[in-house]
């Protein structure tokens, strides 16, 4: 017994051997066909990995830690060979994964390759385009968001694929060098194909603002042809109206300009989308169908601006006519006008010199914006000929022109009217000053005979007196048709009227009562005389001598000193001395 221990351990030899194993020959058995069974699973999973199971690893790893945990000789061998079984197979399918994954890349870089170089392509060259028209450009930009979001699909797949190439240049060392070349070459096609995306995606959306504003100036400019087009000519009746219309079409016009600025500008940042990424686009043609528009929307707005400036001119003498005719009319209103004030403000109502001067400087003021008034009228009535002429229009001017002269006929007759009163009140002031005057120089003479010779009688100045009294009845005959026609005139309030006609009827008073203070001088002095006449018969033998050298007149009269002043006043300039008239004639 103690022979064997020296070559079997002790707890491995049975108790009848002098051991202490405990041996039990159906958990052997147990244990022994459990091995069998994993060494079977581990050689199905070495020749068919699909056959791989999760759980039964892990029951493969929780029955060798069991085998080892017996300290068994012959669990511990069965764990070691399950352990390497299990090893084998693991490196196995680590060699199929790294053949399957670079089978899988491979296919992916192909796959990748392929849609780039084939639908991708086809699907980029299809949408390298012009659109001529805001639909077209529409649908081609919709077209190149799906494309981009399918590029985003594909960047995504190429990072994934370079990324699986990386880890498989770390864990295939042997094929790393071909790896990076397909990854760089990957990225590379990926990065290109995403650039001519973006940038015909860029050119779709410039293409796309570039006509939305080419389709917004080609409506600005139907709707500013469309009121070009428009009769407007008998529709507008008035100033206002035409120039509401004119107004309106500036601003048609104005906002067509501005949208033609706004699409050149955006033809020219197409443009320069174009060359920008003229590497990947075919910039010159995209350039030269660009600029095919651009050279139509220029020419489209040469043309509407000639049209549009046609129409102005037209309106514009439109409106000059019209403005013309207005004025015009104005003009024959203010003659009209004229004549109610000259009517109304032009009447005497004060018979005083300066009321009559200061009537007369007005009367020239307004004489003066008579014919100018009516000068005016006549160069708008010559204007508005011409202008109908130039406007093809028919000629209204005709009604105008009579209206015209008959308010200036009757303008002038009323001035007329009035400067032949006026002349009459003249007349009547300066006669009235020139009787005054002539009855203070008879009774200055008067006054010097009677200091000279001492005596008057009835023949002295008889003739003078005689012609001053004649000239003083047709004064007061002046003044009392002069006050009819002032009271005739109903222009003028009553007020007024009585005012003139008492200042008339004054100064004839002051005339009179002049005239008989003059009188009285020659009747007090032959009272005085027929009182002292028998004094007198007795010195008749004695002729008087005068005292003074004034030569005596024809009859008897002494040639009286007045005459001068007399004579002088009938030379006056423009104004008569004395105003004869019958009973039948009228200064008015």
């Amino acid at each position: 017994m103690h022979k064997l221990s020296k070559f079997v351990d002790v707890n491995q030899l049975p108790e009848q051997f002098g051991g202490t194993l405990g041996y039990d020959p159906d958990s052997w058995l147990s244990k022994r066909i459990e091995i069998k069974k994993w060494q079977n699973y581990l050689v199905e999973v070495d020749a068919d990995s699909s056959k791989h199971s999760l759980d039964d690893d892990q029951k493969l790893e929780e029955f060798i830690t069991k085998l080892q945990s017996t300290k068994r000789i012959e669990d511990e061998y069965a764990s070691n060979i399950l352990k390497k079984s299990v090893r084998d197979v693991k490196l196995k399918e680590e060699e199929n994964s790294k053949e399957g994954l670079i089978k899988d890349h491979t296919a992916g870089v192909s796959d990748f390759l392929d849609w780039i170089e084939g639908s991708g392509e086809k699907w980029l060259n299809s949408l390298c385009q012009v659109a001529d028209n805001v639909d077209e450009a529409e649908s081609l930009v919709k077209q190149h968001e799906e494309l981009t979001n399918k590029t985003k699909e594909i960047e995504e797949q190429s990072h994934q694929l370079a990324e699986m190439a990386t880890r498989l240049m770390a864990a295939c060392p042997q094929v790393a060098i071909v790896l990076q070349k397909t990854r760089e070459q990957i990225r590379d096609v990926a990065e290109h194909f995403a650039y001519r995306v973006e940038a015909q995606t860029q050119f779709a959306v410039s293409n796309r603002t570039f006509r939305e504003k080419v389709a917004e100036f080609i409506k600005k400019s139907d709707l500013m042809l469309e009121k070009v087009c428009a009769e407007d000519g008998a529709s507008v009746k008035t100033v206002e109206e035409l120039t509401s219309t004119k107004k309106e079409l500036d601003d048609l016009v104005n906002s067509m300009n501005v949208s033609f600025e706004t699409a050149m500008d955006a033809g020219e940042e197409t443009v320069a989308k174009a060359r920008q990424y003229s590497e990947v686009l075919p910039a010159e043609e995209f350039v030269s169908h660009i600029g095919s528009s651009l050279t139509y929307i220029s020419q489209r707005q040469n043309r509407h601006n000639e049209l549009a400036s046609v129409k102005r001119l037209e309106q514009q003498q439109h409106l000059q006519l019209m403005t013309t005719y207005g004025d015009c009319d104005q003009a024959i209103k203010w003659l009209g006008e004229l004549k109610e004030t000259l009517h109304k403000e032009y009447s005497l109502s004060d018979i005083d010199e300066d009321a009559v001067k200061n009537l007369r400087n007005d009367r020239q003021n307004l004489d003066r914006t008579a014919v100018s008034t009516y000068q005016y009228g006549k160069q708008l009535l010559s204007m508005a000929k011409n202008s109908e002429r130039s406007a093809m229009k028919e000629s209204s001017t005709d009604e105008r022109k009579e209206k015209l002269e008959t308010a200036w006929k009757e303008l002038n007759l009323a001035i007329q009217n009035n400067e032949q009163r006026l002349k009459v009140v003249e007349s009547f002031m300066a006669t009235h000053r020139q009787m005054m005057e002539r009855v203070n120089e008879i009774e200055k003479s008067l006054r010097e005979r009677l200091r000279v010779s001492g005596k008057l009688n009835s023949i002295v100045l008889s003739t003078e007196r005689k012609r001053l009294k004649n000239d003083i009845e047709e004064l007061s005959n002046i003044g009392n048709m002069l006050s009819a026609q002032i009271n005739a005139d109903h222009a003028t309030t009553l007020q007024d009227r009585q005012t003139a006609v008492k200042q008339i009827s004054d100064k004839i008073n002051e005339v009179m009562t002049a005239q008989r203070r003059m009188e009285s001088l020659i009747i007090e002095e032959e009272e005085a005389g027929s009182s002292s006449s028998g004094k007198e018969d007795k010195h008749s033998s004695r002729k008087a001598r005068p005292l003074s050298k004034v030569p005596e007149e024809e009859g008897g009269d002494v040639s009286p000193v007045f005459p001068r002043a007399v004579r002088l006043l009938e030379t006056n300039e423009g104004i008569a001395p004395a105003i004869r008239l019958s009973k039948n004639e009228s200064y008015l």
